[in-house]
């Protein structure tokens, strides 16, 4: 067959939101691969485009693939009632309507999608599809006992423990394939700092539960002169509360909203030390990779992370410093102790590429 792919997904585009880059990122790696790549989403919220240049600037990459935005006459995002109901429905009718408006146009391409309602529609109309999941619930649980039953769907996995879960186990229908860097942004500059800085990049929310960072700031104002910089790189609307802990002048944070990730890219070489950190959900132990860990490795920085099922299972486990996320004091030790630690060298970190990962993917149709 050709060579071309369709991306069908409940997702809105443009967003700094962690999914959303990812997504962007396999489409670019899928691109220069040799694929032609059409990305079908719902134009769900005020800020949703399906301009091609207007993704291309937003997301940095240059390589082309075919934006189609469709229409959402739904009430996901409208009402402000029964959200995460509204959500369900919203996200069930989309999927069945897409499927069915383009399934013809597109019948016998290759399908990818991060929904579990596209992959059960597309499943059943024995269409070629990997469906990538990345949380389970009961109607996920539901949905993929009964869509992985047909002969050409399958399924990725980024944590071992979802599949466990489901009463699954890995064959030639089902993978685990952690995240994976972008090895055209994020790279190992090798620069020296004067002071040792550990950056947090990312959410300060899991899902509506903090992660931790505002409780370890907290138990920063208490301890004695700190012999390390954090920095915090995020998207979010910060509370009057946690801007107010990030400009006390005594902890000397140094704070980042909406950066590209270029300017990501480059804040990281300017640091020497990763943090991460989650709260104590099901999400953040059993379904996750975080996908900022493997972009501080790819920037050369040593790793400090609280202790969670989900990082234990992260690769180069001898570089990562562990510390309790309810204590202060641990998480200064952890700091200490990666400072003090050799550089580490993440031999064969070229198996967590993106390019690699994108490979992975095409391979297992």
């Amino acid at each position: 067959m050709d060579k071309k792919l369709v991306y069908m997904t409940y997702q809105s585009f443009p967003a700094q939101t962690a999914n959303s880059i990812q997504t962007m990122t396999h489409i670019k790696y899928f691109s220069k691969l040799g694929y032609d790549v059409s990305l079908i989403f719902p134009l769900r919220n005020k800020e949703s485009n399906a301009n091609f240049d207007a993704l291309q600037q937003f997301y940095e990459f240059t390589n082309f693939f075919t934006p189609i935005g469709t229409i959402h006459p739904l009430p996901f995002k409208k009402l402000k009632f029964l959200e995460k109901f509204m959500y369900i429905i919203s996200h069930f009718l989309w999927s069945y309507f897409t499927v069915r408006k383009y399934i013809k146009s597109y019948t016998g391409f290759y399908f990818f999608t991060r929904s579990e309602w596209v992959f059960y529609f597309l499943s059943k109309r024995k269409e070629k599809v990997i469906y990538e999941c990345h949380q389970l619930s009961k109607i996920k649980k539901i949905l993929i006992h009964s869509s992985i039953k047909e002969t050409d769907s399958k399924i990725i996995f980024v944590n071992p423990y979802m599949i466990k879960d489901l009463g699954l186990s890995q064959n030639s229908k089902i993978k685990v394939l952690s995240s994976a860097f972008d090895e055209e942004v994020f790279t190992n500059t090798n620069g020296v700092s004067e002071t040792e800085r550990i950056i947090y990049a990312g959410s300060m929310n899991r899902f509506g539960k903090p992660r931790g960072i505002d409780s370890l700031i907290r138990g920063l104002i208490n301890s004695n002169k700190l012999e390390f910089q954090l920095v915090i790189a995020s998207n979010d609307n910060l509370s009057a509360e946690l801007m107010s802990l990030i400009n006390d002048k005594e902890l000397n944070i140094e704070y980042h909203q909406n950066l590209s990730r270029t300017e990501l890219a480059d804040l990281y070489n300017s640091c020497t030390l990763g943090l991460l950190i989650n709260n104590k959900s099901e999400h953040a132990e059993r379904f996750t990779s975080p996908l900022k860990y493997f972009e501080y490795i790819a920037s050369g920085l040593k790793v400090v992370a609280s202790d969670s099922k989900a990082h234990r299972l992260l690769p180069f486990q001898e570089c990562i410093n562990y510390f309790d996320s309810s204590s202060s004091s641990s998480f200064i030790n952890a700091v200490n102790n990666a400072i003090n630690s050799e550089q580490p060298t993440y031999n064969d970190i070229q198996q967590y590429t993106m390019s690699q990962r994108a490979l992975s993917i095409l391979n297992f149709y």
